[in-house]
């Protein structure tokens, strides 16, 4: 260990190999770790994701410090890999090199060498064991396609860049040309990089000389800093007074509104930001996004198609002959308004009211003057378009597929667009479906403003509903086969904020109840440490019912992967969890539940959270191109490849793991698709999907889904969150846990309303909307 010292403290440097993570903040990228003398470490790690460079050997710039209860830590301000950059480049970037492999290359060769060899005369490596063919063919293929990754390193690397992030750079900027003398003119563009942020690409800019409160640097920040505000929080547009604060904190400033005034004002005649009222503003974006949304239905409210049937009623009646149960007047209502010709109808209404049904026959009404082919029922999930299909006949596409499927059109072809589980569509996703949907198709939006808005910015439903930006058809009678079937009203209970009666005997309801007697009694009279002991007795109790109940369905789950009935077993049961961490969290349900699923011996590949095994359900996690082929080209062997968009939330099995191509292979049933990740996208692109976050499964149904209720988790509870997790099952709801938690979270009503363009613009006194 040595020490320097400068103006304002003492500066020590500390080596050492990182031998265990034992804490990480995923907001702030805080990080408490250990070293393998046993040494704690503290500070913001934010290059890339920790415990990837477990095990590596480390180099960190900071001071010591005492805490009060963790004893003397090292806090970092620095945190950089001590290993040579050839060495890393090779083990982390380029594909087929392992580190032992790497050690035996630059202990016969010189960095020149090696690369002279790599360019010119690859074969050069055959003499090595275990290097074949196929294997030098992808080791050469990854060092043509990264070794421009090098020159780029060796400049971020004076910055601390590490060269995870370097190859993240290099992938987003690939096309970029001059991308150093880009990166020297103006370091913020590096901000787009999920892991680099601001506070990253700052540091480089400081080190560069830029003047700390220049407008340049200022402006960064804004968009930054309004950019994450909205992404994190759901608004699209933020108070100023609110901004500002925000940017006191990212900037190290203190009361500079004139500064920020300056700035932004110069951003508003930029149309890099937008006013939305007196006090609030909108990042251009977002600010588009909704002023256009606003425009598509404004353009519409006055245009009408021609009366389909002339005599309504006796159509009806007609119609309830074929359909084979009686419409109530809400559910014709819904017909009625598009018979009149109306093109844009929101269905809104909770669980249970017949939606499906309603939809069903506003679309038959409507193929009375189109196609049956120029019907289409749209969803963000591809389980929610299938299960739209299956209730309503008619063709349908996952919202991403059919942008796909006409990119090269400027409007989809469809005469009819149904879209459903419309609260999960944000702002960006909304406007860019509605500017591909012509004047004269008619569209119709299927929603239930219950459930959790949608992940992103922007509350379209909601504000559709509250500005009455197009006809709406709200439906409120809860249909139920018999009264031993209560999800429906169970979840409507709770939407409303009412205690329902949980503990009858049901048929697609049951409460497990997993409490301590005199729980709040016991609270009170014990120390910190006794409680401590009670609530891991309670959630290791629930944790067990759990496991248990589980167990009943996996005979049937594998009875489905036998027949090739992949998507029936990827829905037959789902344990559904607010958080991430705790025994009674997404991590180690899924690690407890895979080892009562899945007992094959075949041997399974181990990422930093999770083994892979053949037979296991999992969930893609990002939305990103991957290499993919159609089951039918999967099955003759085809040496071909397509690149096909995976989205964030599509549900797969895993049918095989394959080490001697370090490739973990996934069937994806619904899409006909079967995809290829290396070990090393593990991470970053898959999870297991035996438990799921409540957010994770919006959109999806289940025949079976269980809900753990615990007081551990009583920051998440809210009526929102649990009518949203009840209503994924279809046939059968479980909650296990704690009576008093359950009675709790169905009373605390979710009152967080999100900031819109769309209010903000509506909302004024004078609802004067110019077209831009």
């Amino acid at each position: 260990m040595s020490e320097s010292s400068n103006n304002e403290h003492k500066t020590f440097n500390l080596t050492g190999v990182l031998k265990k993570v034992l804490y990480k903040n995923e907001e702030n990228s805080y990080v408490i770790a250990v070293l393998e003398n046993n040494q704690k470490i503290c500070g913001n790690y934010f290059d890339t994701d920790i415990e990837k460079i477990v095990g590596e050997e480390v180099l960190l710039k900071g001071n010591w410090t005492t805490h009060k209860k963790y004893g003397v830590q090292f806090e970092f301000e620095t945190l950089e890999l001590k290993e040579a950059e050839m060495f890393f480049f090779l083990t982390k970037i380029v594909k087929g090199i392992g580190k032992k492999f790497a050690h035996e290359l630059l202990e016969k060769y010189t960095e020149d060498e090696l690369v002279e060899i790599l360019n010119e005369k690859p074969s050069e490596l055959l003499q090595f064991k275990g290097i074949k063919e196929k294997k030098l063919d992808k080791i050469v293929s990854s060092w043509q396609k990264f070794k421009h990754l090098r020159e780029l390193g060796k400049f971020l690397s004076k910055f601390g860049v590490t060269s995870n992030l370097i190859n993240k750079i290099y992938s987003h900027f690939s096309e970029v040309d001059n991308l150093i003398e880009k990166i020297k003119a103006n370091p913020y563009i590096l901000i787009n990089i999920k892991g680099i942020g601001f506070k990253r690409a700052d540091e480089i800019a400081k080190a560069l000389g830029i003047d700390p409160k220049s407008d340049f640097r200022i402006s960064a920040c804004v968009n930054y800093t309004l950019r994450e505000f909205c992404d994190n929080n759901g608004n699209s547009s933020i108070d100023k007074s609110h901004l500002y604060k925000l940017l006191d904190e990212a900037l190290h400033f203190k009361d500079e509104e004139i500064l920020y005034e300056q700035v932004v004002s110069k951003m508003l005649i930029e149309e890099e930001v937008f006013q939305t009222d007196e006090y609030r503003i909108s990042p251009s974006m977002l600010y588009y996004a909704e002023r256009r949304i606003l425009e598509f239905f404004q353009r519409r409210e006055n245009e009408r198609n021609r009366k389909i049937i002339a005599s309504f009623d006796e159509y009806i009646e007609k119609k309830e002959k074929t359909l084979g149960f009686t419409l109530s007047e809400e559910q014709k209502k819904a017909v009625e308004l598009i018979n009149e010709g109306h093109k844009t109808l929101f269905l809104i209404g909770y669980a249970g009211t017949g939606k499906s049904t309603s939809s069903r026959a506003v679309l038959e009404l409507l193929e009375e003057v189109v196609a049956y082919d120029d019907i289409i029922a749209i969803a963000l999930s591809g389980i929610a378009s299938q299960r739209i299909s299956d209730t309503t006949g008619y063709e349908s596409s996952t919202i991403q597929s059919l942008f796909v499927k006409h990119e090269d059109k400027e409007f989809f072809p469809h005469k009819v667009i149904l879209l459903d589980e419309a609260s999960m569509v944000n702002s960006v996703m909304f406007y860019n479906l509605t500017k591909k949907i012509s004047d004269d198709t008619i569209f119709i939006i299927v929603g239930d403003d219950g459930q959790l808005p949608a992940i992103g910015a922007g509350n379209i439903l909601a504000d559709a509903i509250k500005f009455d930006l197009a006809p709406i058809c709200k439906l409120t009678k809860i249909y139920r086969q018999s009264e031993d079937q209560a999800i429906a009203v169970i979840a409507n209970d709770i939407r409303q904020g009412e205690v329902p009666e949980y503990n009858k005997d049901y048929k697609d309801f049951k409460f497990i109840d997993i409490s301590i007697n005199n729980y709040y009694a016991i609270k009170n009279s014990s120390s910190q440490s006794e409680f401590s002991d009670v609530r891991s007795r309670i959630s290791e109790s629930i944790l067990n019912t759990i496991l248990n109940i589980s167990s009943q369905y996996i005979q049937k789950y594998y009875d489905y992967i036998k027949d090739k009935n992949i998507s029936k077993a990827l829905t037959l049961f789902q344990v559904i969890t607010p958080m991430k961490a705790g025994v009674l969290g997404v991590e180690n349900l899924n690690m407890q539940l895979q080892t009562l699923f899945n007992h094959t011996k075949a041997k399974a590949y181990k990422s930093k959270l999770y083994e892979y095994k053949m037979s296991d359900k999992v969930i893609h996690i990002k939305n990103e191109n991957m290499k993919a082929q159609t089951m039918q080209m999967y099955k003759t062997n085809s040496s071909e490849y397509l690149e096909k968009r995976v989205f964030n939330g599509q549900l797969g099995l895993i049918i095989k793991v394959d080490f001697d191509e370090n490739q973990c292979i996934v069937l994806y049933p619904n899409d006909d698709m079967v995809v290829f990740y290396e070990f090393d996208e593990l991470n970053s692109l898959l999870s297991l999907a035996y438990c799921l976050t409540i957010h994770k499964t919006q959109g999806m149904e289940y025949e079976n889904a269980l809900i753990p209720m615990s007081f551990s988790h009583y920051i998440m509870h809210n009526t929102k969150l649990l009518y949203t997790a009840i209503t994924r099952a279809k046939d059968m709801c479980f909650i296990v846990g704690e009576e008093e938690a359950f009675k709790s979270a169905c009373k605390r009503i979710e009152t967080t309303r999100r900031q819109s363009v769309i209010n903000d613009l509506l909302s004024k006194k004078t609802n004067n909307i110019l077209p831009i």
